[in-house]
């Protein structure tokens, strides 16, 4: 018998790749969907229609799976410029606690909610969360212990995703099209922000990463960091890039951070998760970029 799983957010950028690779692990797939018409899915993915931030829609939403992946709310930090986006990300993980009775949970939060360091963040590292984003993601952490009880929640803290299909308004993409669209100019790569440190993670790596979570059995942790451990900093990312496009400009930084909330560095450790399970990262940031490019005319037709 299929083990069965819920899936929220299955129409975003992840979502969308965990589904995939579900229905191909074997998984019976269910995705959580607001509206009548809902968002295409996968082959093999049913679709359940109820609104998380609607308790009476979740009625008829069964109770009891084998897992459940939690990936819907508000996710792109840039967005949260008041608190509404913030209690949104609350209410919606709240109510689908409330709601369930019994399954394995992936709360998805985010290594926004670690303290600024200038060393790899450990799971066990102190936590300040950055930003309104950071706050959600920290918020909706703190209610796995009330949870325990009855649901086996593990929280996993995925770092900067990479891959096709990316929200076109995010940095990375928008970079990219920038790039491609004046390859063969010559000017200096003028570069608005600070020259930052990240942790870039392909997409298709922190789908089997929360795979790898959710299926550990009896974990000795239920906290995991999903990322390479591989610190890049913004300049070598466009330097890769350009080196894809055989093209030689300088790149120029202002030297400011984008917003309050930027730090200089944000980077992982992925030690925990890669001891407790067999995965580990698999796409290097080379290949995460060139599957972007390639995926750059498709994006730009209507």
């Amino acid at each position: 018998m299929k083990r069965s799983i819920l899936l929220t957010g299955a129409s975003g950028f992840v979502g969308l790749h965990m589904a995939r690779l579900l229905v191909e692990r074997g998984f019976q797939v269910s995705a959580l969907q607001r509206g009548s018409r809902g968002i295409a899915l996968p082959p093999g993915v049913a679709p359940i229609f109820a609104d998380l931030s609607d308790v009476a829609s979740l009625a008829s939403v069964p109770k009891r799976w084998h897992g459940v992946i939690h990936l819907a709310g508000a996710s792109i930090p840039s967005l949260f410029t008041t608190t509404a986006p913030v209690a949104q990300n609350v209410a919606m993980t709240l109510n689908l606690l409330e709601h369930l009775e019994e399954a394995r949970v992936l709360l998805v939060s985010s290594c926004h909610v670690y303290a600024p360091s200038d060393q790899p963040h450990c799971e066990d590292g102190p936590l300040v969360p950055q930003g309104r984003y950071g706050l959600s993601k920290h918020l909706v952490e703190q209610m796995a212990p009330h949870y325990a009880h009855r649901l086996d929640i593990r929280i996993a803290r995925p770092f900067n995703h990479l891959g096709p299909h990316q929200r076109p308004e995010l940095v990375i993409p928008s970079l990219l099209r920038r790039l491609d669209d004046s390859k063969g100019d010559t000017a200096p790569v003028l570069m608005r922000g600070m020259d930052s440190v990240r942790d870039f993670i392909d997409v298709l790596d922190v789908a089997t990463a929360y795979l790898a979570i959710l299926e550990l059995e009896s974990p000795r942790h239920h906290t995991f960091n999903v990322c390479t451990g591989k610190a890049r900093s913004i300049g070598d990312l466009v330097a890769v890039v350009l080196g894809l496009l055989n093209s030689h400009r300088e790149v120029r930084f202002e030297g400011k951070p984008n917003s309050s909330d930027d730090i200089s560095y944000l980077v992982g450790s992925p030690e925990r998760l890669m001891a407790d399970s067999e995965w580990k990262p698999e796409i290097s940031l080379e290949q995460s970029l060139q599957t972007m490019l390639r995926s750059i005319p498709k994006e730009a037709q209507p």
